[in-house]
């Protein structure tokens, strides 16, 4: 199976000049699967320390514009992240788009960051603590969305439920704590992690360098600003015959593949002593 991993521009105005790109290079290496980056189709407005309505509503539009141009991309799926409103609730709703059956949203995200740069608890209501696992065709697949890796009991879980992949779409920054928990939930969880990360080029925020990662933390690709889509392979049955290996299969014996449970409500402040620590 071949996956794309995207890096994807901040900027609005950049957002066509790399989405023409990226369709080219998919047509050109015909990957089954393109990963983009967290909520990739608007700018980051959501750092505002106020909620403003019409950027909101502008966000959900951009989203549902390119949505529905994904069919242009010559591959059967893409998996991200938008913004969107249910049931009186604004969530960052994971989706897989398949050219069958089009739009299919999976789980939203449930782990909210509040700092200056990622007033996400503001913008954001909490989704759903399951992670559980989407299957389409042979591909059983799991979300964790930006700081969620931070969770790897939930990268465990996944794999626990016979996961292959688990897809990361992110807009952070370049510390070394990204990386390493992406290679410590592939190892939890014997799966094939794909992060797909912004960049921003008029701030500094977003720091590009998606990485897919092997069941045992092989980096298999990674973008940069000079190559912003990787193509790669996997396998699906290496996954599977990861699960038997060790740490997974200590696992299997110690742990109950069910979801973590759900976490007390506790400030950032408080676990930080009164000091907020970079996101980024």
């Amino acid at each position: 199976m071949k996956i794309t991993i995207c890096e994807f521009p901040d900027e609005a105005a950049r957002k066509k000049p790399a989405w023409d790109a990226l369709v080219a290079h998919v047509d050109a290496e015909e990957p089954d699967l393109v990963v983009l980056p967290e909520m990739p189709f608007c700018e980051w407005i959501f750092g505002e320390d106020t909620f403003d309505r019409d950027l909101w509503e502008k966000a959900i539009a951009a989203h549902d514009e390119m949505i529905g141009a994904l069919g242009s991309l010559a591959c059967k799926m893409v998996m991200t992240s938008r913004p969107t409103e249910r049931n009186g609730l604004r969530l960052n709703e994971a989706f897989i788009w398949t050219k069958e059956f089009g739009y299919r949203p999976t789980r939203s995200k449930w782990y909210l960051p509040d700092l200056p740069a990622a007033r996400e608890s503001l913008w954001f209501d909490r989704g759903n603590w399951q992670f559980g696992v989407t299957r389409h065709d042979q591909l059983r697949v799991g979300f964790q969305l930006c700081s969620e890796i931070m969770f790897p009991e939930h990268a465990r879980d996944i794999g626990l439920a016979d996961a292959h992949l688990i897809v990361h779409p992110r807009a952070s920054g370049a510390a070394q704590r990204w990386r390493a928990a992406c290679e410590m939930s592939a190892i939890v969880s014997g799966c094939y992690i794909a992060s797909a990360n912004r960049r921003g080029y008029d701030r500094s925020l977003f720091t590009g360098n998606g990485w897919l990662f092997s069941p045992d933390a092989a980096l298999l690709g990674e973008t940069s600003a000079d190559k912003p889509f990787v193509t790669a392979e996997i396998d699906l049955a290496a996954a599977e015959h990861a699960k038997t290996t060790y740490p997974r299969d200590m696992q299997r014996v110690y742990c109950r593949s069910t979801p973590a449970q759900t976490p007390q409500s506790t400030s950032f402040s408080s676990l930080q002593g009164g000091k907020r620590t970079s996101f980024f």
